[in-house]
């Protein structure tokens, strides 16, 4: 498994603007969450009709550059894009446990090299 990196090395964009290449510096913010892909959280921000606030969701994806930005999922397989603070953690995945080095299961045996 592959756990995703948020790191905050700068990076250039380079884009035209009136037939001119402009090339700029850009950041990624610091994660200010403590939220991971997998995790299932509730909806405390109502963000339309179909996301409304007490659903509970999992998080899909969590993009490196824009770490504070969740993409969330329901069963059905919809998804949106909502900040962290529209939500709130309710179950953390394996993917915690990975993190902080713990075994997810709870035994080593069942985990292959």
């Amino acid at each position: 498994m592959v756990l995703p990196v948020y790191d905050r090395t700068p990076y250039n964009v380079e884009y035209y603007k009136d037939g001119v290449k402009e090339t700029i510096r850009r950041v990624p913010p610091p994660k200010l969450h403590d939220m991971e892909e997998g995790d299932e959280v509730k909806i405390i921000r109502k963000k339309g009709d179909d996301w409304d606030q007490g659903d509970r969701v999992d998080i899909k994806a969590i993009n490196p550059r824009q770490a504070n930005t969740l993409t969330i999922e329901k069963a059905n397989g919809d998804y949106t894009f909502l900040s962290y603070d529209d939500v709130e953690l309710k179950e953390k995945s394996a993917l915690h446990y990975i993190r902080e080095g713990r075994d997810p299961f709870g035994s080593q045996y069942l985990l292959w090299p």
